[in-house]
């Protein structure tokens, strides 16, 4: 199953406002869903949390060896195949950058697929801390941009 094909999968989840669908083939399975909303009204979809393990129940550290905790991480993912941008036009300052503060909402770069410019929002609120493809670069749907700390 290929990128071409998932992509005909999310479109007739949005054309028919599927919660979600799942396909199986040749030992392959796909199953997308649609946005879910956090208690807080946040989206969830492309908001990823990454954290890091810990060791397994039972397994005790001494405590100069136990790891701190890692501080939570959200993701922001293109929603479409196309070439990412941080700039709304060539020598204009990037919509955000490291350390950049950010809102549900807020732009943060622009996707231009089909000759078309889709201005990409944040899902997250919180403050950049790494920008993950460079100016320029193709990106696949689902592909990670950002990474936010959430505030």
């Amino acid at each position: 199953m290929d990128n071409e094909e998932i992509e005909k999968l999310a479109a007739l989840i949005k054309a028919y406002e599927l919660e979600e669908i799942e396909l199986e083939r040749d030992g392959t399975r796909v199953r997308l869903c649609r946005r879910k909303f956090s208690e807080f009204g946040i989206p969830v979809h492309g908001a990823v949390p990454h954290s890091v393990g810990f060791p397994p129940q039972g397994a005790a550290l001494p405590t100069s060896q136990r790891p701190e905790p890692e501080v939570q991480v959200l993701t922001i993912a293109s929603p479409m195949v196309g070439t990412f941008y941080r700039a709304p036009a060539p020598g204009r300052p990037a919509f955000v950058e490291i350390g950049s503060s950010i809102q549900a909402n807020t732009v943060v770069c622009i996707i231009e697929a089909m000759k078309v410019l889709n201005e990409i929002p944040s899902e997250v609120t919180g403050t950049v801390v790494d920008v993950l493809v460079k100016d320029g670069q193709a990106v696949e749907y689902g592909q990670l941009l950002f990474k936010v700390r959430p505030n």
